[in-house]
């Protein structure tokens, strides 16, 4: 038998071109090809013309799908090279590692398999005591680019092999050297600590065995580098393999081909991928002599695009500039490194936007891939495929970028009119997806003018993994509405706070699941009527009237939610003020959010009994004693924005709250919990404005400094023109009743003390 054994590294570009002229002028009987044995069954889909790299293989175990791996590859990955060859010459191709079924049955096993099979493994000595046997086995590259004065181990393979221009079969023979070299000084066999690597090299060599026993006569081997000098079959007793092999445990494993992306190429840890720049590798891959020019020329038209400068001469210069660079660096061509250093000088100036865009179009790249329709699926998989077909939305699912659903030039954000029945289908398929845990859309919240019953703002873009996602929401239903009802019927079981499940209400009616609604409203009912936690309704009710509010355009019955939203809100009102007593500071936060999302809330269900008694519990904490000043002034507010409290009455109460007898620190906070929301307050009420003026004026300058954080604080949240408008008022301000005097308070103090207080007053507001 004729064995090759050609080392290469994953998704590496220049192995990958030299595999491809290796294997064509070769013409090999069989490839042997690193990979687990369970993706076989993915081998004859390979001759589908729809079938785009990149791609990864899903192994996984359909009872326990924590246990799943991805084998992820490019175009210019030596593996989907060597897998093409094979299937266009109607060879035989075997992949020859460690089954992914053991490897499953290692991990879930009590019997000690390791250990057993670690007992068989000797530790001789090494012969040379001076390597570091556990630093090699844990990255033999990153050593040798150690060894050779490199930071980076891919640097130091893409200068010496990656970058090769010679002939083939010369650089695996140098590869082979290499590594024979590395491993000459280290063991045949791991120690214990490298069982899976003793196991996957035995399988090997078992996998080469039974190939040399078929009589093949032009065999290749085409692995990782590290693994070629294991594969001397001379070097290995065939007994000890076996001996190591045997009854080791097993598990049943499916695959499946899924579409990957040059995004989660370059981002992903773990088996062959964490590569720096895929677009590149790319590039490199397809025409090595080109590679240089056309990058930068692309980088040069993307900068066009954004209207940057980039001329053909700056191209030249730029394209000079990697080559100097690479030339410095003792480098053939010029790496990735050296041609985005060129283009920051030539074309940014360091500008971070448009680096940020390069390194995302040029480095990373935005490929995505496609399997072929014919794939056998999962009952589920098939149910959301057909829906995003007839809703149209595969656009979206090929896109390696976020997309906003529906955009326009002139709607840039796009959005979903639900009065429309089309768009409310695909509002219900998007939020149904959420439901079983793949968050395809991720929908904006709305606020101010935007925020309304009939819109909806989606951006879409899907991830990998939601393959298996899918493998799992399957084991609640075939389609995707029996997996939404019960996966949400499952999480709703398990919630501990009412809020969580109030939430999952608000899904569920945008998901349309009307018989599981009426399901989850019983349950929250039964719940709420046990619950004696007054903040936990109050954190409830919020989500609740959203569904109430909206639900009319969904076209759902929220009858007997309307008579929950009533029952709940009227039982916060009676135990809000003496729940809200004695509080600490972190209690008194927590209920202070809680108000105003309730607040919130109740006006926007514009009931106008349910807002009169809402009121009357704020007008309760106005006047309650004990109660913590930020609470207090909040009430305070909120009842004179709903215009419940006059001007007269709220200015007294804030003479009050202020009034030389009460407390600093307390006082401070009185003002955070009214100034919350907004400062035109006290710009159109001059009146509150005098009062919040004396108040500080008459501060000793050692408080004021030690309330100056506090009340930085809360004139921070108030905008920009607002701030600007106070900063006038502190200026000139506005006379008090009474005033006989012409001129204005400020403009009668001394001009020294002007320049000393305008400081504090710009710290305050700025």
């Amino acid at each position: 038998m004729d064995l090759q054994l050609l080392g290469i590294r994953h998704h590496g570009p220049g192995s990958a071109r030299a595999l491809a002229a290796f294997l064509e002028s070769y013409q090999p009987e069989l490839i042997l090809l690193e990979g687990v044995e369970d993706a076989d069954a993915l081998l004859p889909y390979l001759d589908r013309e729809d079938m785009q790299p990149p791609l990864a293989q899903l192994i996984y175990n359909p009872k326990n799908l924590q246990q799943a791996v991805y084998y992820p590859f490019a175009a210019f990955s030596p593996e989907w090279q060597a897998m093409r060859y094979a299937q266009a010459q109607n060879i035989p191709l075997w992949h020859f590692d460690l089954p992914q079924s053991i490897r499953f049955g290692l991990q879930t096993t009590e019997a000690s398999a390791l250990e057993q099979a670690a007992e068989e493994l000797e530790a001789p000595a090494l012969e040379n005591q001076s390597i570091n046997q556990d630093e090699i086995r844990k990255d033999p590259l990153g050593y040798m680019a150690k060894l050779a004065g490199y930071e980076d181990s891919e640097r130091w393979w893409e200068v010496h092999f990656e970058q090769y221009d010679g002939e083939p079969a010369a650089l695996f023979a140098q590869i082979l050297s290499l590594m024979q070299e590395l491993r000459k000084d280290m063991p045949h066999q791991p120690t214990a600590n490298g069982i899976i690597e003793a196991l996957r090299e035995a399988y090997m060599r078992k996998t080469l065995r039974q190939a040399k026993r078929r009589q093949f006569k032009k065999v290749v081997v085409v692995c990782g580098a590290w693994h070629t000098p294991a594969l001397d079959l001379s070097a290995f007793s065939e007994k000890a393999d076996n001996a190591l092999l045997r009854g080791l445990p097993k598990v049943k494993t499916a695959a499946s081909w899924i579409p990957w992306s040059y995004e989660r190429l370059s981002r992903e840890a773990g088996y062959g991928a964490g590569i720096v720049s895929p677009a590149w590798y790319s590039l490199l891959f397809e025409n090595r002599e080109e590679a240089v020019l056309r990058w930068m020329s692309r980088a040069a038209q993307l900068f066009r695009a954004e209207g940057l400068s980039a001329s053909p001469a700056q191209v030249i210069d730029a394209i000079r500039l990697a080559q100097a660079t690479a030339h410095l660096r003792g480098q053939m061509l010029p790496g990735i490194q050296e041609l985005f250093e060129a283009a920051q000088t030539l074309f940014t100036q360091g500008e971070t936007e448009a680096l940020a865009l390069l390194r995302k179009r040029l480095i990373v790249g935005e490929a995505f891939g496609e399997v072929s329709a014919d794939i056998p699926s999962l009952p589920l998989q098939e149910d959301i495929d057909r829906q995003i077909k007839s809703l149209k939305l595969k656009k979206y699912r090929q896109s390696s970028e976020a997309l906003w659903l529906k955009a326009t030039k002139s709607r840039p954000r796009g959005g979903l009119d639900l009065r429309n029945e089309f768009d409310r289908e695909q509002s219900r398929f998007l939020h149904r997806l959420c439901l079983i845990g793949l968050p395809w859309g991720q929908e904006e919240a709305q606020t101010g003018r935007e925020k309304s019953s009939r819109n909806e703002y989606w951006q879409l873009k899907w991830q990998a993994d939601f393959a298996l996602h899918i493998i799992e929401a399957n084991t609640y239903g075939n389609t995707l509405l029996l997996a939404a009802e019960q996966m949400s019927l499952a999480k709703a079981k398990e919630m501990q706070r009412l809020e969580d499940l109030s939430n999952l209400l608000e899904l569920v009616l945008k998901a349309h699941l009307p018989e599981l609604m009426q399901q989850l409203l019983a349950e929250f009912q039964h719940r709420a009527a046990l619950t004696k936690d007054v903040l936990m309704l109050m954190d409830a009710l919020p989500p609740l009237v959203q569904v109430l509010r909206y639900g009319d355009v969904r076209q759902t019955d929220l009858s007997t939610l309307g008579q929950l939203v009533e029952q709940l809100l009227a039982r916060v009102v009676v135990a809000l003020p003496r729940a809200a007593t004695a509080l600490d500071e972190e209690a008194s936060a927590a209920f202070f959010k809680a108000i105003i999302k309730l607040h919130q809330a109740v006006v926007l269900l514009n009931e106008e009994e349910q807002l009169a008694l809402w009121q009357s519990a704020l007008l309760q904490l106005g006047e309650q004693k004990g109660l913590r000043a930020n609470l207090q002034g909040l009430a305070l507010r909120l009842l004179f924005d709903q215009k419940v409290l006059p001007l007269e009455q709220l200015a007294a109460k804030m003479s009050l709250a202020l009034s030389l007898g009460q407390e600093r620190a307390a006082a401070a906070a009185w003002i955070e919990g009214f100034l919350y929301g907004s400062g035109l307050l006290l710009i159109h009420n001059q009146s509150l404005w005098l009062i919040l003026d004396q108040w500080l004026s008459a501060l000793p300058a050692r408080q004021f400094q030690e309330l100056l954080p506090l009340l930085r604080r809360s004139f921070s949240q108030f905008s920009r023109s607002e701030r600007q408008k106070m900063l006038q008022l502190a200026k000139h301000p506005p006379k008090a009743e009474g005033s006989a005097s012409k001129e204005s308070r400020l403009e009668a103090w001394p001009e020294e003390l002007e320049k000393a207080l305008l400081p504090f007053l710009q710290n305050i507001l700025a």
